[in-house]
């Protein structure tokens, strides 16, 4: 959940000018005759899919633990690792050459930080008041700041709306950008490859250690801390380049979710193998490729033209609304499973029926939040009602005065 992922997942028009790469034999340029930019609609519907993952994971949390087959949904905070790669990539696809680090700074304020400060300031009226755990109100303050992920204190980084931790890595990630992408952009493909490779490998020793050494004493903390997650999101910036420079990935979709579904099993495994939870510092090394994988996979079927199910528009819309369904789905699940329906018999279709009502009010409470605080948010702090136009970066066959569109991906 931003995504953007928010996150994980939501990304905007992003900041300073990236230089463009020569268009090879093997590379397109994605528009037409009159430079429109191809649109990226599988990639919002994926963003829901992110954030479903990660409902299913707190969904065990509520389980039968006597069951095996609850903790099946417990591979489900993968789906953050999908927001921050998701976000890399479409924020440098969307990119507006020329554009102030300032002014993207503000666009991000705007797309994510209003819905954040209202379920923040009701999750913090919730837990320090109607239901445990109580949280300390200073840790709140932080939560507000979007400053909970860098402590190594787990009820820190949970502080206020508990999700919230990965926006704190996200604001982490907006801050780097403006310097990250061009850096990226300078260098040669053999360049970005080693930069971002040497990234991911000390993110993911870091990863490891906290889910293996120490007892796994710091696998949750290390998990949450915005350096350790920095990786995810450069990877999904030097893919977004490649996606700028005219690569056109050829992934079979089957063959990419294969890989993510033996991702997830080796995650359940190793979960199985050290008595529960699965540790999540080294799931996440396991799983970053394969689900990268997915990523290019519906990117490319976009960039052909072909589109895909994941682009139609109930999903679109769907993962329009994934920021705030994430933002608001764990408020929701202790609300109704601590207060308004505890599990108290340990039945499975108890725990069943208490789930499903419970994704019916996030649904519910995510359009409510989408409609009256996000997008109004948005349109107060860019005091604009139509979406920027999107300035790709012209390639050399195309000219210079046919390069505007409107951005497809948000």
């Amino acid at each position: 959940m931003s995504v953007d992922v928010a996150v994980p997942p939501h990304a905007q028009p992003a900041p300073p000018a990236l230089p463009a790469k020569p268009a090879t034999s093997d590379s397109v340029s994605h528009g037409s005759a009159s430079g429109a930019r191809r649109d990226l609609p599988s990639l919002t519907g994926l963003r829901f899919v992110a954030a479903l993952m990660v409902f299913g994971f707190h969904s065990a949390g509520y389980g039968v633990t006597t069951t095996p087959w609850w903790h099946l949904p417990q591979f489900g905070f993968l789906g953050v690792a999908f927001f921050f790669v998701l976000s890399g990539v479409v924020l440098t696809w969307s990119s507006r050459p020329g554009q102030p680090a300032g002014a993207f700074w503000r666009r991000r304020f705007a797309r994510v930080y209003p819905s954040h400060f209202v379920t923040a300031l009701i999750a913090i009226a919730l837990y320090l008041w109607f239901m445990p755990p109580h949280k300390p109100l200073w840790a709140g303050v932080l939560a507000l700041l979007l400053l909970q992920a860098w402590p190594p204190v787990p009820a820190v980084n949970s502080a206020a709306n508990g999700v919230s931790w990965s926006l704190s890595c996200e604001a982490f990630f907006y801050a780097c950008f403006p310097a990250l992408a061009p850096a990226l952009a300078r260098r040669s493909a053999a360049g970005r490859r080693l930069l971002v490779g040497g990234i991911l490998a000390g993110c993911a020793a870091l990863a490891i250690a906290g889910s293996f050494a120490w007892g796994g004493r710091y696998d949750v903390p290390l998990y949450e801390n915005p350096l350790v997650r920095l990786g995810e999101f450069a990877l999904g910036v030097a893919l977004g380049l490649a996606l700028r420079d005219g690569w056109v990935p050829r992934v079979r979709r089957r063959t990419a979710w294969s890989a993510a579904a033996l991702a997830a099993a080796t995650a359940l495994a190793l979960g199985w193998a050290r008595g529960w939870p699965v540790p999540r510092g080294v799931s996440d090394v396991l799983a970053i490729g394969p689900l990268s994988l997915v990523l290019l996979a519906y990117a490319g079927r976009d960039l052909r033209g072909r589109g895909s199910w994941m682009g139609r528009r109930a999903m679109v819309y769907l993962g329009q609304l994934s920021f705030a369904f994430y933002l608001v789905h764990q408020l929701v699940m202790d609300t109704v499973l601590k207060r308004i329906a505890p599990l108290t018999d340990g039945s499975v279709t108890g725990a069943l029926w208490r789930t499903a009502f419970a994704f019916g009010l996030s649904i519910a409470g995510a359009v409510a939040l989408h409609h009256l605080v996000e997008l109004p948010g948005q349109r107060l702090f860019t005091r604009r009602r139509r979406p920027a136009a999107v300035l790709p970066l012209p390639y050399p066959e195309q000219p210079r005065s046919t390069a505007r569109v409107t951005a497809g991906v948000r």
